[in-house]
């Protein structure tokens, strides 16, 4: 044999040696890799799942072992959902599970809580069946998101790759697992597959033309190189990298297959992800929807819902527009970016119909996401008004519109959030699908929260009516502004005194309606005296003061926060700081059944034994009086209001009471401007 013939023999054996060995080693590297991601996954998605898991909902189910429990019921249901959700791809979730400490005797070890797979099958098991945990690794206080001990376990069931991860408590304490199992055979039928592929390349290697073998050496080195940098990012977690080898023909099945694989474990990852989030809105849904229905003032309200739904998803600036009749008005609007633009208080008003975004939406009931406002897709019914951007200098990019509908099908109004913000806290173009999820979501419970603000705000506006019919200068609208003003003067003062922020939040809720009913007491005053045009005498001035007992007396006998603050209200917001108001301290209880009043020590209350809500309202009813036409008086100009107020502060009013309505002038001009009356 000839020399050259040796060395090019030799060639093609070294060629095809390394071939085949380089093969072997990517599948055996590819191996490994994707194993550890499979076990990630695993122990990702049993995260995901545990992270979800009210601790105490398990405890519960612990103790009463009983399938039929809600508690049982509700897990059950989500962790069907989980499963059911990462039933596609190749690598299927058969099996989730939630495990809690065994109850028998003094064994340590692990029962079954809750089943994914349904009741109806052979597969599934009831609470306190015994679960063989020998595997696991630590025992149930020092257990760790994990896989078994062995890659792969068996049991009656089948023989799969598990992931675990611990349940605890606040306090750290272990009160379960979830666990998280993945078919062995889809798994082996994956490697079977790529590893077939790898013969199949070797071969094909191995037949290439003696002639070609230098060239063919050469050009193997550079997508061998491709294909090892490529499995390094997939090892570091880079599922978005995409193989591209210069070299197709032999090599573009390998390349297909791992950029598929690469592919979904990128969507897996992407998937744990999500999950984790739904686990984190999930929560916070509830603490939400706790809060919101806690909140009985509809102004209160529509503000809180506005700010929650931007703090949710993470975005610059919203609006809350309610329907009336065939308009939409709207009523708050938020913005991070522009001064002064976190609470703006607003009274524009724009038709239901398909030219506008919020229009649109209240009209079709449909959510509307849109990228980027000033570029919206031919062929949209609706425009974008850039009148507003043009007078802020705001830029309104993204916009999503969810339309809040009642449990009736009734359509109430929209809630319109702009610009979203990333963790990076730049903007990002539009909203993600897990955005509108969870604004729908939330639109829901919102929505239900605005029925029952309404139904309260419908009650107290009867009451203000009944008033208003029988003294016209108590005006539904006068008592608005008057609980605006309140409000923000509250809310400077709440700042000043460092009062936490949730009991700052429920007591201006509480202030709010308290304030609107002030002088509702008045229902109960002869109309000779409440509608006299002229001065009354010192007789009638006695009988007119007893509308504050009379007013207080409407929310006796209860033990609620706000009938204590409507009868602080109502009682003592014609008191004086100086102590010369009326109608003093009483010596007694005020019940809805009393014939008379407590008696009146006859000595009005003074400085801050009177109490903050009716110090402050006494403060905002002075100021819209004055400020106000009555059929009386006219209408005072600003200066003379403001002049009148600050001469009687620490007399009549709390001195820093008036020394914030003057910090607060600008918002309070704002309420005022909002709330206008019929004379205006």
């Amino acid at each position: 044999m000839k020399l050259r013939t040796k060395i090019k023999l030799a060639a093609v054996v070294i060629a095809v040696a390394s071939t085949v060995g380089s093969t072997f080693f990517g599948y055996w590297a590819i191996k490994i890799i994707f194993m550890q991601r499979l076990q990630a996954n695993a122990m990702s998605l049993a995260s995901a799942v545990a992270a979800s898991i009210d601790p105490q909902m398990l405890v519960s189910i612990r103790i009463e072992m009983d399938e039929k429990a809600p508690q049982y019921a509700k897990l059950e249901t989500f962790i069907q959902e989980l499963t059911a959700a990462n039933q596609n791809g190749d690598f299927p979730i058969r099996f989730v599970y939630l495990l809690m400490p065994t109850t028998k005797g003094a064994k340590s070890g692990w029962d079954f809580a809750v089943d994914s797979d349904p009741r109806t099958i052979p597969e599934w098991v009831g609470p306190g069946t015994p679960y063989n945990m020998t595997l696991i690794n630590g025992n149930a206080t020092q257990v760790i998101p994990q896989t078994t001990s062995t890659l792969f376990i068996k049991d009656e069931w089948g023989e799969w790759l598990s992931g675990f991860a611990p349940i605890r408590t606040k306090e750290g304490t272990v009160v379960g697992l979830a666990g998280a199992d993945i078919p062995y055979i889809n798994i082996v039928h994956y490697l079977d597959f790529v590893f077939w592929v790898a013969i199949g390349f070797s071969g094909v290697v191995s037949l290439a033309s003696y002639f070609a073998v230098s060239i063919a050496i050469n050009k193997s080195m550079k997508p061998l190189t491709d294909v090892r940098a490529f499995i390094h990012d997939i090892g570091l977690g880079r599922f978005s990298k995409r193989l591209k080898l210069p070299m197709k023909g032999e090599f573009a099945v390998v390349e297909g297959e791992l950029n598929e694989m690469a592919s979904k474990l990128e969507g897996r990852e992407r998937l744990a992800k999500e999950n984790v989030v739904l686990a984190k809105n999930v929560a916070a849904f509830a603490q939400i929807d706790s809060e919101l229905n806690h909140i009985q003032d509809i102004d209160i309200l529509m503000e809180r819902i506005l700010l929650e739904a931007r703090r949710l998803i993470g975005c610059d600036a919203g609006s809350v527009m309610l329907r009336e009749g065939k308009q939409l008005s709207l009523k708050y609007f938020q913005n991070d970016t522009l001064p002064n633009g976190h609470r703006l208080d607003a009274s524009a008003s724009i038709p239901v119909n398909d030219k506008s975004i919020a229009g649109y939406a209240a009209m079709s009931g449909e959510s509307v996401n849109i990228e980027d406002a000033y570029a919206i897709p031919t062929g949209k019914p609706y425009s974008f008004n850039k009148s507003y951007d043009l007078t802020s200098g705001y830029r309104t990019r993204s916009m999503l519109t969810i339309p809040l509908v009642t449990s009736a099908k009734k359509n109430v109004g929209v809630l319109q959030l702009l610009n979203p913000i990333g963790e990076d806290g730049k903007f990002r173009a539009g909203f993600s699908k897990t955005d509108i999820e969870a604004i729908r979501h939330f639109a829901s419970a919102a929505t239900f929260a605005l029925e029952r603000a309404a139904l309260t705000r419908s009650l107290i506006n009867r009451m203000i009516k009944m008033a208003e019919l029988r003294d016209p200068s108590e005006t539904a609208v006068h008592c608005d502004r008057v609980a605006a003003y309140s409000v923000i003067l509250y809310e400077e003062w709440a700042k000043r005194h460092k009062v936490e922020v949730k009991k700052m939040g429920f007591e201006r809720d509480v202030l709010r309606i308290a304030a609107r009913l002030h002088d509702v007491g008045k229902v109960a005053i002869p109309d000779a005296i409440l509608k006299k045009p002229g001065r009354l005498t010192a007789e009638e001035y006695s009988v007119m003061k007893e509308h504050t007992v009379f007013g207080a007396r409407l929310f006796g006998g209860n033990d609620s926060v706000l009938d204590q603050a409507a009868i602080d209200v109502t009682l003592h917001h014609h008191e004086r700081w100086d102590g010369g108001g009326y109608p003093g301290d009483r010596d007694g209880e005020f019940t809805s059944d009393s014939v008379d009043a407590p008696p009146s020590s006859g000595i009005g209350l003074k400085g801050k034994d009177i109490p903050l809500f009716a110090r402050i309202v006494s403060v905002a009813d002075v100021f819209d009086a004055l400020s106000s036409k009555r059929m009386y008086k006219e209408a005072w100009p600003e200066d003379r209001v403001l002049a009148e107020m600050k001469v009687n502060a620490g007399k009549q009013f709390d001195p820093e009471l008036i020394e914030i309505m003057f910090e607060k002038i600008d918002e309070i001009r704002a309420a005022s401007a909002r709330y206008k009356s019929a004379e205006a």
